[in-house]
């Protein structure tokens, strides 16, 4: 077995993002195209909230997963400028509130039903991702720099969570939308 397919192992239960609107996904998703069509190819342009999930959720489990959105507000997201995570081989777009999500990823992750023994747990930063060097140009300064000049910024309201899991081919499909309070 490859490391790649080592690495999508703790994620067979599927995790919990937000997705942007479509009018946003379409630009993010034609540059992860561009630009990284391996990770493109797994999913969509997104922002991971939480770590996969440790087994598949009982009824009753979820309800308590529900229970902890719904003590949260739909919340303006604003995205850009892009970044990097270098010399790890990472492009993506700076997320704010950080705050906000990190809020909410920490009382998800209260419940137990996440894995947190996987790396970049504690020290996760939210971003929606360009790039992981996966595939296409290599990801270094020159693309960056690149990237940045092509690259907008925008906002939008989150209304909600997506629990997304990948089918075999390790494609994530959504599964349950998870809905915020409303303002």
């Amino acid at each position: 077995m490859d490391s790649r397919q080592d690495w999508q192992k703790p994620y067979q239960f599927g995790t919990i993002v937000i997705w942007p609107p479509d009018e946003v996904r379409v630009v993010v998703n034609n540059q992860r195209e561009e630009n990284d069509p391996l990770s493109q190819s797994y999913c969509e342009a997104h922002i991971t909230v939480t770590q996969p999930l440790l087994k598949n959720l009982s009824e009753s489990e979820w309800n308590q997963v529900l229970s902890v959105v719904k003590d949260f507000r739909s919340f303006q997201i604003d995205f850009g400028p892009l970044n990097s995570f270098l010399p790890y081989p990472c492009i993506l777009y700076e997320i704010e509130p950080r705050e906000r999500i990190l809020e909410l990823r920490q009382a998800l992750h209260q419940t137990g039903f996440f894995n947190l023994t996987l790396p970049h747990t504690e020290d996760f930063i939210p971003h929606m991702t360009i790039t992981e060097g996966l595939s296409g140009p290599t990801v270094d300064e020159n693309l960056l720099k690149q990237l940045q000049k092509e690259s907008c910024q925008g906002s939008f309201v989150c209304q909600g969570l997506a629990y997304i899991v990948p089918d075999q081919r390790f494609c994530f499909k959504e599964i349950k939308t998870l809905p915020l309070a409303v303002e």
